[in-house]
């Protein structure tokens, strides 16, 4: 049997537990501890009125499971809305504890008030303990309805320290706590809807189950007649978040203020000479950040290098000015000495180009050969693999350091290179692509956000048709004018004029051209030979079938691989469907596909 020692202490109360010693002096009275099973359940809310607070367990709360000795720990829900049914509760957690509830009963009333400014104890009659019972003569529980200020009981103990009484009820080795979630309520107390199915529905009476019924027609006003999901999210416990300080960040001591100085040595503070500006931040600018520090540094071979580039194109793509330069420098270096070169765009028709200090090529149309632009031709293939994303990310992006191929940056349609991803117009010498180029209207204005001093519709066929062919050059299907006859399953540059041709050329809308009919052979290549399930015709539809012969029968005929057309009767300039231009053209629509030019991916760090 445990023992409890309560007493009090310059008017605290002081309780002690341990095994009583006689031959020790007695300072505080010994009470042994009932074998007395007791649960605590913590009430998430304040309760101020205790029949409130019980109505929140539900209307048949068992709270008879909370003490059986089971295996498993029961759990108790609560209601925030009792009187809602369609409310969710929210579900309390079993928590080891190792308590002792404790009654302790003072007098009701303390005696009369003392004189203003003195800190005597009250005077006059206090309702005392019954001597018989050991308590209060008022039965009323002070803990109930927020009653119990600790101010006001720990005076109530300083100004009776003869007249209280503390009493060990049991140990509370169990207690329920609520540590969970609350889910997302739907308000439905206004809603007519809810009211008509909680009135007739759940009483689960046949005579006002015949009463229900449901409003006719199309509701089109606000607060339409949706019934809520049962729940909105099914997370109960909290994310942990793990924060944690930067490794990156170092403590450099105190400055001259007093302050802690924290440096991050991954930030680009060290380095950042240059401006990375927005596509719409006027104006440009015309010198680097500060010549100091790293700066200084630079070997002049590098330097005069990058300046007789500048000198002879405005604007660059870091690839290809990096090809310009003959020597071997490191990558810190490099990207010292271009920063120092130039400004780049964050976003836009230039976007992470090498700019010339001083130059804007928003404000002249000349400009519109340096425009650049940008693909992600390999896929993320992070999930689907054991291989953790940074290595992925290295496999597609990477370093521009010295290439060995000078030419990397020229993109002439039958190969390029995979270190990078971003090309400039006047680094394009593909006859089929310089000649759609030069053939391109020019705007009076520059677009900023997007297609430069280009149309908006010529801008995103160039870069349907450059991305088709670079999709071509990777699967090995890019097919030449002079094959003859065509190869089956190859993209030639004819079938993508015609593509194109359905696309406007001076249009500002934003439209997205589908890479899906461009790459509409290699579509096809890659099904093989299945045979084609034959489309369901409408009724004023009639269906022929040409033989190979070239002869035209009524359906039915027989026939050697027949294709087969489908013409409206009530149209004469219908189109035919084949294989080669697809159900596109039919129908009237165009389909989005994942990789459609006009959605693509960019890096918006400064770099490539």
């Amino acid at each position: 049997m445990s023992h409890v020692e309560v007493g009090h202490t310059h008017g605290r109360a002081q309780i002690t537990s341990h095994v009583p010693d006689k031959s020790a002096p007695i300072s505080a009275p010994t009470f042994q501890v009932p074998e007395r099973k007791i649960v605590a359940v913590d009430h998430p809310c304040i309760v101020v009125n205790l029949d409130n607070g019980l109505r929140s367990f539900g209307p048949k709360p068992n709270f008879q499971k909370l003490v059986d000795d089971v295996q498993e720990p029961q759990a108790l829900p609560l209601w925030f809305r009792p009187d809602n049914p369609a409310s969710k509760p929210i579900v309390s957690h079993h928590a080891a504890t190792n308590n002792i509830l404790l009654k302790i009963t003072v007098p009701r009333r303390t005696g009369r008030k003392r004189k203003r400014g003195s800190n005597e104890p009250f005077s006059g009659i206090s309702d005392v303990l019954d001597p018989t019972t050991g308590s209060s003569q008022m039965s009323t529980v002070a803990s109930v309805a927020r009653q119990d200020y600790p101010r006001t009981i720990l005076r109530k103990l300083q100004d009776n320290p003869e007249q209280y009484q503390a009493e060990a009820v049991g140990m509370v080795r169990d207690s329920h706590r609520y540590r969970g979630l609350a889910d997302f309520q739907f308000a439905n107390a206004n809603n007519p809807f809810l009211t008509n199915v909680a009135e007739h529905l759940l009483p689960l009476s046949f005579s006002k189950l015949r009463q229900f019924k449901l409003d006719e027609g199309v509701a089109a006003s606000p607060g339409l007649e949706i019934v809520p999901p049962p729940h909105f999210t099914d997370k109960v416990i909290g994310f942990n978040y793990n924060y944690e300080q930067n490794p990156g960040i170092i403590d450099q001591g105190l400055d001259e203020e007093g302050e802690t100085r924290l440096i991050n040595r991954q930030g680009r503070n060290k380095f950042s000479y240059g401006h990375f500006i927005h596509h719409d931040a006027f104006p440009a600018p015309d010198r680097p950040t500060r010549m100091d520090g790293e700066a200084q540094k630079m070997p002049e071979s590098l330097m005069q290098q990058l300046r007789d580039a500048m000198e002879t194109r405005p604007v660059w793509t870091r690839r290809a000015i990096v090809n310009q330069v003959r020597g071997n420098y490191t990558e810190s270096v490099l990207k010292v000495a271009l920063q120092l070169m130039g400004y780049q765009f964050r976003g836009g028709p230039f976007r992470d180009a090498i700019v010339k200090y001083g130059i804007d090529p928003r404000y002249d149309p000349k400009y519109r050969q340096y425009q650049t632009l940008s693909f992600k031709l390999a896929k993320n293939l992070v999930g689907s693999t054991k291989v953790p994303w940074q290595t992925i990310r290295r496999g597609q992006v990477k370093s521009y350091t010295k290439n060995d191929d000078p030419t990397s940056h020229i993109w002439d349609g039958e190969s390029y290179s995979t270190d990078g991803k971003l090309w400039q117009i006047c680094d394009i010498t593909d006859p089929f692509m310089v000649d759609i180029i030069a053939n391109a209207p020019v705007r009076s204005e520059c677009d900023l956000s997007e297609s430069g001093w280009f149309q908006r519709g010529t801008w995103q066929k160039i870069k349907a048709a450059m991305k088709t062919k670079m999709i071509a050059i990777t699967k090995d299907r890019l097919g030449s004018e002079n094959d003859d006859p065509p190869k089956k399953g190859y993209i030639y540059n004819s079938f993508i004029a015609s593509r194109l041709a359905l696309y406007p050329d001076e249009s500002d809308k934003p439209f997205t051209v589908s890479l899906e009919g461009l790459l509409r052979p290699l579509q096809d290549l890659e099904s093989g030979r299945k045979q084609r399930r034959r489309p369901v015709l409408p009724k004023d539809r009639t269906t022929i079938t040409a033989t190979p012969d070239g002869s035209v029968g009524p359906e039915g005929d027989q026939g050697d691989e027949p294709t087969q057309w489908f013409l409206d009767r009530n149209n004469d300039d219908a189109e035919a469907f084949s294989p080669d231009r697809g159900w596109e053209h039919i129908v009237g629509s165009d389909v989005e596909d994942e990789e459609a030019v006009g959605e693509e991916e960019y890096v918006q760090d400064g770099g490539e």
